[in-house]
């Protein structure tokens, strides 16, 4: 009996590391390595006359097509009492190309984490640059005024 509830157990394991592995949750890319990954300082403007600074993010980003790019921001937290960190994914934001220069702008983006979307933070005003060595972001969160500068 202790057999059969053993190998009960097993394939209960692996069916759900399975079932984990093959989920949908195709807009949390895996984290790049440490050196192709822009690292810096994002600061949450909290409405109330303080603001809210973070050091050591991690962002990086891939073109998609022609026109659009996806970035992600691992490890995040957006005031001193939200609870935990999480991988916010930005999908679709628009950008041109000049000379190795990448100039973003976005409107009514709707952040993935945690596995789902997170509407009542949609980024809006997004602008940005990104080069070789340096990337910055200045958008709202919700109603919450956002900008990022990192280096490589």
């Amino acid at each position: 009996m202790n057999t059969i509830k053993h190998l009960f157990c097993i394939i209960l394991c692996a069916t759900l590391l399975v079932a984990c592995e093959n989920g949908d949750n195709n807009n949390l890319p895996k984290k790049p390595e440490e050196k192709s990954c822009y690292t810096g300082t994002m600061n949450v403007d909290q409405n109330d006359g303080t603001t809210f600074t973070l050091g050591g993010v991690d962002v990086d980003y891939e073109l998609y097509n022609a026109d659009k790019l996806n970035f992600v921001m691992y490890d995040v937290k957006f005031a001193k009492g939200m609870p935990l960190k999480l991988d916010m994914v930005v999908e679709g934001v628009s950008y041109t190309e000049d000379n190795g220069v990448y100039t973003l702008t976005g409107e009514g983006i709707v952040p993935y984490a945690m596995g789902g979307p997170f509407e009542k933070f949609t980024l809006t005003q997004l602008v940005g640059t990104i080069t070789d060595d340096t990337m910055s972001l200045s958008f709202l969160c919700g109603e919450y005024p956002v900008t990022y500068e990192g280096t490589r």
